[in-house]
Parts: C-alpha cells; structure tokens; sequence
C-alpha cells in the first residue's frame, strides 16, 4: 500500500484560480494535473491544439 498526504492547495493558471485538493507525492512521482483541477479552473483541453481553453462553469 501506498502512502501519501492530501491537502487543499490553490492553484492558478493565468487569470484562473481554484481550491483543488491534491495528493501530495514524493520527488519520483509523475506530476499530474487531473480533470478535477480543470473543471474547478472551468478549463479543458483542446483536442487540437493540446492547450488549455476556458469553457466556464456548469450550474449545478
């Protein structure tokens, strides 16, 4: 089994930012930005050009 601490971290990402929270890894782990994160920032992926776009926020 694995170990590994979470917290609530803020992230920002140009004019973008959110509470995400995140697990924090050890210096050999991969570094990754889940879907999560990007819905929180109301960011995605475009397919095409492989950068991030805002797309907003669903009401929920």
């Amino acid at each position: 089994m694995v170990m590994r601490s979470v917290g609530l971290i803020t992230i920002r990402y140009e004019d973008y930012e959110g509470d995400v929270e995140v697990v924090f890894g050890e210096p050999s782990d991969a570094e990754v930005l889940g879907v999560t994160a990007l819905e929180i920032l109301g960011l995605e992926v475009d397919p095409v050009s492989g950068k991030l776009k805002y797309v907003g926020h669903l009401a929920l």
